[in-house]
């Protein structure tokens, strides 16, 4: 036990080295916030900061830090440190937060112009020993360790534990002299990160020997003629450097150190202001563990308020029936390895035993592995299957080849594997999967199994309905957020330009059988949150219906001439260079125009146009500036129309031949968990975006064709948004215009522009159309005016005008933001929900972008519900009637099917009377419906 009178030890930490240190560990995968920025250093630093601080409990403290100036070294010589690299920008960045928190948390900071801190650390040292107290070095540095001794210890990063004490024995085992010759051995063997040149030649080992040997550096000099050889050579020729080394190196113990050293408490630092800081750089982790050092409130205060933003109290969104919020880089960092019992299984007895013991328990988890990302051109590799959670087994079909000498694996045979899964698909268990339409899709498309009878769990859409606004459904994140724990990763296992199959067994087990495993333990975190959360009815009943049906139409595709596109392709290219050309005229000379740098000199420095708004690498050329300049004049538009040409060319007719298959068929993959508002998306290629109107669309549209013998059907629900609407707000104006069948637009028209609806012009109609669709979705006096090119002020009366008109749309929308504002979410028809964190927010801005989404989830996330039931309940029908039609593509609010020529009609009155009677609304839906040969023919 310490005497009652010996004195408090004054820790001093070397700041600048343990940033450092941090920064670098974390060099090649650097930690990031959601801003985009480096914060590997911050972490690192105050993460040591806390276990120094928790471990040691130092009542003195004091962090030394580097000059901002040229020290006295720099005088002594210019060349010190110049070879080091320059400090990288976002580590600067990082050092001032750093000090900021320091500050902010009251920990007592040295920093002394024209000294290093190693300089500092040896005066507080020699301060501390005039005042009859102990000093603890905190670092790692070598140059400091001339200091240890007497009343002078030091701690350094340890390798078993975070920190280690390290004294003479230890320095003298990793350099084999002991600290007070560490000044002579630093000087003959320099130092290359500081640019001391030392003794060239002589190295630790013989530096070391040398100072055994003579005692000192005097020592050695004064018996140079005992040696012999190179060193003797060397010496004679360093002995200069050498001294002038040891003058570099050797620290100053004279820094003023104008305060007693109890001046320099760390007893009552503010934790909780540190902690806040750390919110702000997004660190929640580090934020908790310096919260729980004082007990503050911060962490459950932070939940309400962040960052000065109201968030939506914790009793309004039951936050107990949500998923964990995503972690980031830095949260993830501590997360335990996940851990099961997991078994590689090749004997297919045991194979067919494990899948009766889950038809018999009536759910299991499946997972397979491919040859390819694209589950329709790939091969089974194995597949996994889980029963319970911590427990899985996977059933290899391919190992790496032996090495020589090796035996070659026992593995399942396909047929085997293929009677296993087939009887599996077509029970009538609960099958769990994550991301289940490419495990369904990759044992169809390689005859594994050809039929699917569960009732499906998908974990991934699971999580998106209960999280839509999340930015990923991968299992990677979703484990580290709902079961906090980290799973082996795909790219850490197999290397660049390999596929699974080259892995060896024991890693492919393990990481096949946790994919399995980690399902099943999503499904047990889910299910009861679906179910808590009234989700069940829209999950079972229409999301995984759509992933079956997804997963037909991905396998099925659509039929394309690819001669067309090559000939479009090729006019396009002759448009596009008379296009270069006119700009290059209009110019007065050749420039690449997609170079924003060259644009902006030829529109704004020679052509004296007025930019807009600034980006970093100059001022904008966006389409939106472009189509402002292109009033005064010429060339903007013309590079609008180049634009739209290349992205024609580049997007569409060179892509999607390449995207087909040996059938001439394009297969697109649908996202069904990329919206917040459930509509679906599409890519590889994308056949959303394909140009609705114009001559380009059509022309590209029109290579998509039905195969011989066959039509194509396209069902197109009729401004589905606006008579959503219409029931939604039960506005008579609306309600009256849908129900008697007028035209919405016109009879828009007529109301805001005070006429008969048979007096509406073209331009009026224009204008409604506009007003309709905008309004709905919170278009500003601003955006219309530059929509329709109006004055502000008149686009503003139009408005006005809108929402006198429609006074129960206006109502509605109040009522949807009243009911959000209450309960923190917005519901579609059919009880989606999205969550709005920001609804109660005192930011203008925030608040008014939280309307605007509650409006616009309310309206369109309930049209994505009924396309999506109307999808269900059409193939379904096709599928009652025995007919071979089948969806092909879903755009929005459109449905594209193919079928024999002989069905063409039949399907048609199917699909009408499915799609318009698929919801019972106030007004009635209504379906176009047309049949060609070609995509392009229809509308």
């Amino acid at each position: 036990m310490a005497n009652k009178t010996e004195k408090s030890p004054i820790y001093i930490l070397d700041a600048y080295g343990l940033i450092y240190r941090s920064y670098f560990a974390f060099l090649s995968r650097p930690l990031t916030n959601s801003r985009g920025e480096n914060v590997s250093a911050l972490y690192g630093f105050f993460k040591s900061l806390h276990v120094i601080l928790k471990e040691y409990n130092p009542k003195l403290f004091i962090a030394a830090l580097d000059s901002k100036t040229p020290t006295f070294r720099h005088k002594l010589y210019s060349e010190y440190k110049a070879t080091r690299d320059k400090t990288p920008e976002d580590l600067h960045s990082q050092i001032d937060k750093i000090e900021e928190i320091l500050k902010a948390m009251n920990l007592p900071i040295i920093r002394c112009n024209g000294f290093e801190a190693d300089d500092i650390i040896a005066s507080v040292c020699a301060k501390a020993k005039t005042e009859n107290r102990k000093s603890v070095i905190i670092s790692g540095d070598k140059d400091l360790m001339q200091l240890i001794g007497g009343t002078v210890t030091m701690i350094k990063p340890g390798k078993v534990k975070p920190w280690e004490p390290c004294g003479k024995d230890e320095v003298k085992e990793q350099w084999g002299v002991e600290p007070e010759l560490m000044l002579d051995f630093l000087s003959l063997i320099g130092d290359s990160s500081d640019n001391v040149p030392g003794v060239k030649g002589i190295g630790p080992k013989t530096a070391a020997t040398l100072l055994e040997e003579y005692g000192d550096l005097d020592g050695i000099f004064a018996n140079i003629e005992k040696l012999k050889g190179a060193a003797k050579k060397k010496l004679e020729e360093g002995k200069k450097s050498a001294y002038f080394s040891k003058e570099l190196i050797k620290l100053n113990t004279e820094v003023p150190i104008d305060e007693p050293l109890d001046f320099y408490s760390a007893e009552n630092l503010n934790y909780t202001e540190a902690a806040r800081l750390f919110i702000s750089e997004e660190l929640p982790n580090i934020a908790r563990i310096y919260s729980e050092n004082k007990n503050t409130d911060l962490l459950s205060t932070t939940e309400k308020k962040q960052d000065g933003k109201d968030e939506i109290k914790k009793e309004s969104i039951n936050e107990a029936e949500l998923l964990p919020a995503e972690l980031s880089e830095t949260e993830a960092v501590d997360l335990p390895q996940n851990s099961g019992n997991y078994k590689c299984i090749n004997d297919s007895k045991e194979l067919f035993k494990i899948i009766d013991n889950a038809i018999t328990q009536k759910i299991a988890a499946y997972d397979c592995e491919t040859t390819s990302l694209n589950p329709l051109d790939t091969e089974i590799c194995g597949f996994s299957i889980a029963l319970k959670t911590g427990e899985a087994f996977y059933f290899p079909l391919k190992a790496p080849s032996p090495e020589l000498g090796e035996e070659q694996p026992e593995l399942i045979s396909f047929q085997d594997a293929k009677k296993a899964v087939s009887k599996l698909f077509s029970s009538n268990i609960m099958l769990v999967m994550h991301n289940g339409k490419f495990d369904i899709e990759a044992a169809f498309c390689t005859r594994l199994s050809t039929g699917f009878n569960c009732t499906l769990f998908d974990t991934m859409v699971a999580a998106w309905l209960l999280d839509p606004a999340r930015s990923s459904y991968g299992m990677d994140k979703l484990a580290e957020s709902v079961l906090k724990v980290k799973t082996l990763h795909f790219n850490d296992l197999v290397k660049k330009g390999e596929n699974f199959s080259s892995v060896p067994l024991e890693k492919a087990g393990f990481y096949a059988a946790e994919d399995a495993d980690i399902t099943l333990q999503f499904y047990e975190k889910f299910s009861p949150l679906l179910k808590k959360n009234n989700f069940e009815k829209l999950f079972y009943e229409l999301e995984m219906p759509i992933t079956l049906l997804l997963a037909k139409m991905e396998i099925e595709g659509i039929h394309i001439k690819k001669e067309e596109l090559e000939i479009y392709s090729k006019e396009l290219g002759i448009e596009i260079e008379e296009a270069e050309k006119d700009i290059y005229r209009l110019a007065g000379h050749e420039f690449n125009i997609a170079s924003p740098k060259q644009l902006q000199e030829v529109l704004f420095t020679e052509r004296k146009l007025k930019p807009g708004k600034k980006t970093k690498t100059g001022y904008s050329t966006d389409t939106s500036v472009l189509e402002e300049l292109a009033a005064e004049d010429p060339i903007p538009a013309k590079i609008l129309d180049y634009r739209a040409l290349t992205k024609l060319k580049s997007t569409y007719t060179d892509a999607l031949p390449k995207a087909a298959d040996l059938n001439n068929r394009i297969h697109t993959s649908f996202i069904q968990t990329g919206t917040a508002t459930g509509r679906l998306s599409s890519r590889e290629p994308n056949l959303q975006n394909i140009p609705i109107r114009g001559n380009e669309g059509r022309r590209i549209r029109e290579a998509f064709q039905a195969e011989k013998g066959n039509d194509l059907i396209s069902a197109d629900y009729s401004q589905i948004e606006l008579v959503l609407l219409a029931h939604l707000s039960k506005d008579k104006n609306l309600t009256g215009a849908f129900n008697s069948g007028i035209d919405v637009h016109a009879k828009t028209a007529s109301l805001i522009f005070g006429t008969e609806i048979d007096r509406v012009d073209s331009d009026m109609r224009r204008i409604a159309k506009t007003i309709n669709f905008g309004v709905m979705y919170g278009m500003s006096a601003f955006r219309l005016s530059n929509a329709l090119r109006i004055p502000r002020r008149q686009a503003a009366e139009f408005i006005k005008a809108y929402f006198e008109t429609y006074s129960g749309v206006t109502e509605f929308m109040q009522s949807i933001c009243e009911e959000a504002e209450k309960t923190g979410s917005v519901q579609t028809i059919m009880g989606r929900r999205r969550f709005l964190p920001t609804i109660n927010s005192k930011n203008k801005v925030e608040k008014a972008s939280a309307e605007r989404i509650a409006v616009n989830t309310s309206i369109q996330g309930s049209a994505a519900d009924i396309v999506k039931k109307a999808m269900i309940e059409a193939d379904k029908a096709i599928t009652e009637q025995k007919l071979e039609a089948k969806i092909l593509l879903q755009v929005h609010d459109e449905l594209i099917l193919e079928c024999p020529e002989k069905e063409t009609e039949i399907v048609k009155r199917l699909v009408k009377e499915k799609m318009e009677n698929v919801i019972k609304l106030s007004v009635p839906l209504r379906v176009s419906i047309e049949s060609g040969k070609r995509w392009g023919d229809f509308h």
